[in-house]
């Protein structure tokens, strides 16, 4: 009897041995070189912020980095994710990360390697490259996992960061970001790559935002993506309620969380007929990233507040916000470049604004604005440019950037015969890119797509737009509107009416939709 005993009890040991073994192999975290656990730990939790939305703060967070390097100044692994300066002060971070990569062990180094690919040389299939054969000869860190999947997804690879996000979820079944990535891939958020179409399913979505519910019970985040699970289906009151149920478990008011709920909180206002409530949110939500110097946010609630005007065809009241906005973010506390960038940001919604509402004189002048902005940014970033490659991407950058605005102007305005001879030159520069983006050629054929419907060929606008990835079509309404008016003088009557039915039912908030979904909605009243 004894004996049975002893070896029941050594089983259980050895069991439990597995067991914790296992656990730790699921769990396997990152090591860091560096010559402070203080540090280490400082970036390990760091981290650990950064996987838990509630728990990030961008200043908390650019804090802890600045006292790490201050702890250990060659903590390159640190220096790699301090993103958080100006466009020189990061590059600065990376390149003297990238070139001490002999003090630091073979997982920092494919991590820093990666990260310089695609911060200096523009190239994301070689940073993709990078972390994947990290990952075949480390397949039990989760993380790794986490980062390759995000690149795929930047890639437009929705279904490969769906497969990394999985195995990382196999490693760590705790990932927040494994499941909240995993439930994004299903409906809209953000600028982040969902899977086709066809492959979508709510239900899933919700399913792994319930299992972050219990396993974070205190997480604000559920209810605020469920609530674009409801806005996906039109359940605009249930949209609204889920985005209040998450702002009431935000303690703080002045973060971005609580911040991105005023955003959704207007969205849904906007998609409910209540453009004033919608206004109200927005302006709430500004005066907040203002008052907290977020000037990236400032912007972007702007953008949002114009759009309202948008749907009601009233582009000079659009084009109001963003002339406002333009002359507050000359005042914003940061350097020229980041100036620059997101004045351009605010131009191209002002050429939006003009050319669809026919506005020849002003479209002409925006587009003017804007490559007087290009070319004043290619001048900045050509000065630090580190090689001939990257002046020569700058240009091509700029020059594709030109000839893309001109196209859209000459088809908006009946000019087809021009429209044509530069979508040549689009696309042979376009293809210089394929090495390093794979979908390169996408503005091509939606342009020719565009072109060929308004020449009267929609077989031929068909047949361009079946050339794009799914994946940038998908979610791209203004082109998908196109397509629909395509599919409709094609003869292709049920597809259309089911296209142009899904677009006026479409509840997010894009610049595509701001033009096209109450388009949409007079089509689908016409067909009836």
């Amino acid at each position: 009897m004894k004996k049975m005993k002893k070896i029941i009890l050594l089983l259980i040991t050895i069991i439990t041995v597995m067991s914790c073994s296992n656990n730790e192999q699921e769990l396997k975290r990152i090591t860091f070189t560096s010559t402070s656990e203080e540090a280490k730990d400082m970036l390990n939790q760091f981290l650990l912020n950064r996987e838990n939305e509630d728990d990030w703060d961008f200043d908390a967070e650019k804090g802890v980095l600045d006292s790490v390097l201050k702890i250990d100044p060659e903590f390159f692994m640190a220096k790699a994710f301090n993103n958080f300066g100006t466009r020189d002060e990061n590059r600065e971070n990376i390149i003297s990360a990238y070139e001490n990569i002999d003090k630091v062990n073979n997982i920092e180094a494919g991590i820093i390697k990666s990260i310089y690919e695609q911060r200096i040389n523009g190239n994301r299939v070689k940073q993709d490259k990078i972390i994947d054969d990290l990952i075949s000869k480390n397949p039990d860190y989760w993380q790794l996992k986490i980062i390759s999947g995000d690149i795929k997804n930047e890639l437009q690879d929705a279904e490969g960061s769906q497969k990394r996000w999985e195995e990382a979820l196999v490693l760590n079944p705790k990932s927040y970001e494994a499941l909240r990535n995993l439930a994004f891939l299903h409906f809209p958020t953000g600028q982040f790559t969902m899977l086709p179409i066809e492959s979508r399913k709510l239900e899933t979505a919700e399913n792994y935002l319930q299992k972050i519910r219990e396993i974070y019970p205190k997480s604000s985040r559920p209810d605020r993506y469920l609530g674009n699970i409801y806005r996906q289906k039109n359940e605009l009151d249930q949209a609204l309620s889920a985005y209040q149920r998450s702002q009431s478990m935000i303690k703080n008011t002045e973060t971005r969380q609580y911040r991105n709920g005023l955003l959704m909180l207007g969205h849904t206002y906007t998609f409910q007929g209540d453009l004033e409530k919608a206004r109200l949110k927005y302006i709430e939500a500004k005066e907040k990233a203002q008052k907290n110097k977020d000037y990236q946010w400032t912007v972007l609630f702007a953008n949002y507040l114009s759009h309202t005007f948008f749907y009601e065809k009233d582009f000079a009241g659009a084009v109001n916000i963003l002339n406002e906005i333009q002359t507050e973010i000359q005042s914003f506390d940061e350097d020229d470049l980041t100036k620059n960038r997101r004045s351009d940001y605010v131009e191209f919604r002002k050429f939006l604004a003009f050319a669809h509402s026919q506005k020849k004189e002003e479209t002409l002048a925006s587009i003017s604005a804007r490559n007087e902005l290009r070319q004043i940014r290619s001048e900045l970033l050509i000065k630090n440019a580190i090689d001939d490659k990257e002046k020569e991407r700058i240009d091509l950058n700029r020059i594709l950037g030109e000839t893309g605005s001109d196209i859209w102007y000459n088809i908006l305005f009946g000019n087809y015969e021009k429209a044509r001879g530069l979508l040549e030159e689009f696309s042979v520069m376009s293809a210089k890119r394929l090495s390093y983006s794979p979908n390169a050629l996408d503005d091509y054929f939606k342009f020719s797509g565009y072109l060929n419907l308004m020449e009267g060929k929609p077989q031929d606008a068909i047949d361009s737009y079946a050339r794009v990835s799914s994946t940038n079509l998908d979610d791209d309404n203004y082109h998908l509107y196109f397509l629909a008016l395509a599919n409709k003088a094609a003869g292709n009557i049920d597809e259309s009416s089911e296209m142009l039915e899904s677009l006026a039912g479409n509840n997010f908030a894009t610049w595509q939709n701001a033009i096209v979904k109450n388009l949409a909605k007079s089509q689908t009243i016409s067909n009836l």
